[in-house]
């Protein structure tokens, strides 16, 4: 009798403990599609398919987060895998840093010189205010890359003024320096430098089906003044070549796109 008190105690304290783990984990997802997938201002694969999962944890008063992200593309360019984790941390009720590490893998990346893989640590910090300002320092060790972004955002509730609860207007704004110090252009090629300054605009109607699950189509625009992305060589966001394979991605520095995206979160 003892035995069977002392297991089913036990066995409620290791259910206690799995309630409590699941209450602090948190899992988000989206299916997005892109008519063109634009990166810090270059355009590098042409209509895609991005899905990502995105799993976070509280952890002394933070979150801790990892995931995956990638981008399929249906036509011209290669595809694209992702893997990222960090931690973020309320330092006051407005402001939150933000620190982590992401691997990009370009698994049909192909070429003389073409890279495959590179490493990349951020910082960043933004506040819950007004147009919800943010900041965000980027290096990639095997590129020799540093990239500064800016960012603004602002989400209108249409709900009040068309009937609909959940539908909303959520637009945002970008601005980025990127300065590629020393990327590898070939194993045996001198090394190179670059640098361009890039901005965007997104504007995107979403509609929230209900707290978990949401949708969203919009517009994008960017621009950037990188006049060597327009002829060819080494793309400065992935070291990888401009103009290898079925189609020449170096696009034009102006570009309009649009995406839509189902989203979940638990």
């Amino acid at each position: 009798m003892k035995k069977a008190i002392a297991t089913i105690a036990i066995a409620g304290a290791a259910t206690a403990a799995s309630a409590d783990f699941l209450s602090d984990l948190s899992i988000a997802g989206t299916f997005d599609y892109e008519s063109s997938y634009i990166y810090r201002g270059a355009k590098l694969a042409q209509a895609s398919f991005q899905p990502s999962v995105d799993f976070g944890y509280s952890v002394l008063g933070g979150d801790l987060y990892a995931g995956v992200w990638t981008n399929q593309p249906i036509s011209g360019g290669a595809n694209e895998i992702d893997f990222y984790t960090g931690y973020a941390y309320p330092v006051t009720d407005i402001f939150t840093v933000d620190a982590g590490f992401t691997y990009y893998w370009y698994p049909e990346a192909f070429g003389a010189g073409a890279i495959n893989q590179t490493r990349e640590i951020f910082i960043g910090a933004s506040a819950d205010v007004l147009l919800s300002p943010a900041v965000y320092v980027y290096y990639d060790f095997d590129l020799e890359q540093t990239v500064v972004e800016f960012s603004i955002g602002y989400s209108l509730d249409l709900g009040e003024y068309v009937g609909t609860e959940g539908l909303s207007f959520d637009t945002g704004a970008y601005l980025g320096i990127l300065n590629a110090n020393s990327y590898n252009a070939g194993m045996n090629a001198p090394k190179l430098g670059n640098g361009y300054t890039y901005g965007g605009i997104t504007a995107d109607l979403v509609y929230a089906f209900n707290e978990n699950v949401s949708s969203s189509v919009g517009v994008r625009w960017s621009v950037n003044n990188d006049g060597d992305s327009q002829t060819g060589g080494v793309n400065p966001a992935t070291g990888n070549f401009y103009g290898v394979g079925p189609a020449n991605l170096a696009g034009a520095e102006s570009q309009i796109w649009f995406g839509a995206t189902l989203g979940f979160a638990y």
